[in-house]
């Protein structure tokens, strides 16, 4: 009876490991967040190929009957994605078990063995809806012994005159197809949290906060890469560089409260006032920039404008009862408008910035012309 067990462990390790595979990649790659049909059909493939990898790998304990773990894919896939890559990925397994073992008796049986699990496992998944954490292993306790059963029962239509050759694997199957389906199923939400923490981790650590945009750290990160873009494919790059007009007096008079309230409020006009490619970015304190890429500097001038007198007309609510105005100075310029090396742009922009307050505030000064642009 022991002899297959070393064979059913090294089953147990390949799907393991495969999912250890699988789940930072396909995070990676934004699979969650591709249309409906293209995420079910990658799921359902590459679950599918996790199992027909379970076949490759499987045990044969009597000529042409290969046993194995594929079962477990299809749990997981239905536990946590639907019926629908289930199906796909079947479809995948059964057209490997007639690739690797051929027409046979076995192989037909394997079709309708993988027909019975996947509907029975959809059966039980719908029995037992619920997002309770501990409810979701009795549900695969459920599954993997209702795979046991059918599995039991398709042997035994195969082995009806050698019961003693059943006994001698189907005690450690059922076994290890407990540890393994509930062990496999732990590490794929393990994995799962990891990665959610992980993109939030990631997220909270070039993001500012306060406002929603992103941060310093993340504007020395993409700005390069920005840069390139525009030298590499011959665009034109603009950076708008912000500053709230007498922001330090406001947190004098009204208090750090009130100016987190209005720097929260300033990102959300910024955010809305500029396209889905364009980025904005809190330097710290008052400073902000925003990163335009293939725009000239006449249409980064338009962009700024229409900031500026959004930011004039904003009624700030710095408390439940009281409420503000303010106004911005806007420094622009744009590489090659206003400057022929791009790495330049950023210092320019703070000079016509620096030139916007010193001329009054509440303005944009462009770097490509000598007098500012008034409202």
């Amino acid at each position: 009876m022991f002899f297959f067990l070393d064979d059913f462990f090294i089953n147990l390790c390949v799907i393991i490991t495969l999912t250890v595979l699988y789940v930072p990649l396909r995070s990676k790659l934004k699979i969650a967040d591709r249309p409906f049909w293209q995420k079910g059909i990658i799921d359902g493939v590459l679950c599918g190929l996790n199992s027909v990898m379970l076949i490759i790998f499987s045990i044969e304990v009597a000529e042409g009957a290969l046993v194995d773990l594929r079962f477990i894919p299809i749990m997981l896939i239905i536990l946590l994605e639907g019926l629908f890559p289930a199906i796909i990925a079947s479809i995948v397994v059964i057209a490997g078990r007639f690739i690797i073992g051929g027409m046979s008796d076995f192989s037909i049986s394997a079709v309708f063995l993988m027909i019975a699990l996947v509907i029975g496992f959809q059966l039980i998944h719908k029995l037992y809806q619920t997002k309770m954490e501990k409810k979701i292993y009795i549900k695969a306790v459920v599954m993997i012994f209702y795979s046991n059963i059918v599995f039991t029962i398709t042997m035994m239509f195969h082995f009806q005159n050698d019961y003693l050759s059943l006994l001698s694997f189907l005690p450690i199957y059922c076994f290890v197809s407990f540890v393994g389906g509930l062990a496999s199923l732990f590490y794929v939400r393990y994995l799962g949290k990891t990665e959610m923490l992980l993109a939030k981790y990631k997220e909270e650590v070039s993001t500012d906060f306060l406002t929603g945009l992103q941060n310093m750290r993340s504007f020395e990160k993409v700005w390069g890469q920005v840069v390139n873009k525009a030298v590499i494919k011959d665009e034109k790059l603009t950076i708008l560089s912000l500053d709230i007009d007498q922001f330090k007096q406001i947190n004098d008079t009204y208090g750090h409260p009130a100016g987190n309230q209005i720097l929260t409020q300033f990102g959300d006009i910024l955010s809305r006032n500029i396209r889905s490619f364009d980025m904005a970015f809190r330097n710290g304190g008052d400073e902000f920039s925003i990163v335009l890429p293939n725009c000239s500097i006449e249409n980064a001038l338009e962009v700024a404008e229409r900031i500026l007198e959004d930011v004039k007309a904003h009624s700030f609510q710095i408390s439940q009862k009281e409420s503000i105005y303010i106004t911005v100075s806007i420094g622009a310029a744009t590489y090659p408008d206003t400057c022929s090396n791009p790495r330049q742009i950023i210092h320019q922009a703070d000079e016509a910035l620096y030139k916007a307050k010193h001329l009054g505030k509440n303005q944009v000064y462009p770097a490509i012309t000598s007098s500012p642009n008034k409202s």
